[in-house]
């Protein structure tokens, strides 16, 4: 397989973000190639050169996401007190999971992966892939202490981890003003990420 252009994953990138933008604002299956073409400022053709239909575009946008959270866990495992860092970037934290926007695309894409085996397929991986990442991450945290624990508790917590992330996501819809919520929530998530990697 060849390895794909810089100019290539540029407008693989460029397509990518014009879809997601045409996803929140229409949903999955109201949104268009052409819409999504027009967003993007290229042709169908071309676009159908780079993917083969729109559930190949979701499934890149996943795959995208996944790279990006697995990327954060790797910056969270370079950091010498990685509970520290965590606690510290809560707010921060809190913030970035409470974009409206971001929430109605993860949403609208959980909801396709309900109706679609080849996407759940790709939202089940990445999922995965996060979760051994967050297990890793936990066991760094807890240091030795992570030798005492049954695998089925570094996993309940990894599960939690997500969960708490994913939670705030989705809340997000519900509570429009999260962001303003912040400083209420971070003193209490701050407790929970204490009991997730360290207690």
């Amino acid at each position: 397989m060849s390895v794909p252009s810089d100019r290539t994953l540029a407008r693989r990138q460029q397509v990518l973000e014009a879809a997601a933008e045409c996803f929140r604002r229409r949903g999955f299956h109201a949104a268009s190639m052409a819409e999504i073409a027009k967003t993007a400022g290229m042709s169908p053709g071309h676009i159908y050169n780079l993917f083969e239909n729109k559930d190949d575009i979701i499934a890149a946008i996943v795959e995208r996401d996944c790279e990006e959270v697995l990327g954060r866990i790797a910056e969270f495992r370079q950091e010498g007190d990685l509970l520290q860092k965590m606690l510290a970037s809560t707010e921060q934290a809190i913030d970035k999971h409470s974009q409206v926007s971001e929430a109605a695309l993860q949403l609208e894409v959980l909801a396709e992966a309900s109706r679609n085996p080849k996407l759940a397929a790709v939202v089940h991986r990445s999922e995965a892939l996060v979760n051994d990442k967050a297990q890793e991450l936990i066991r760094l945290s807890l240091g030795s202490r992570a030798d005492t624990l049954p695998p089925d508790e570094i996993q309940g917590r990894a599960l939690m981890l997500g969960a708490l992330f994913n939670g705030l996501t989705a809340l997000s819809v519900r509570r429009p003003d999260m962001a303003a919520l912040s400083p209420q929530m971070a003193p209490v998530m701050r407790r929970m990420l204490n009991v997730i990697l360290a207690d």
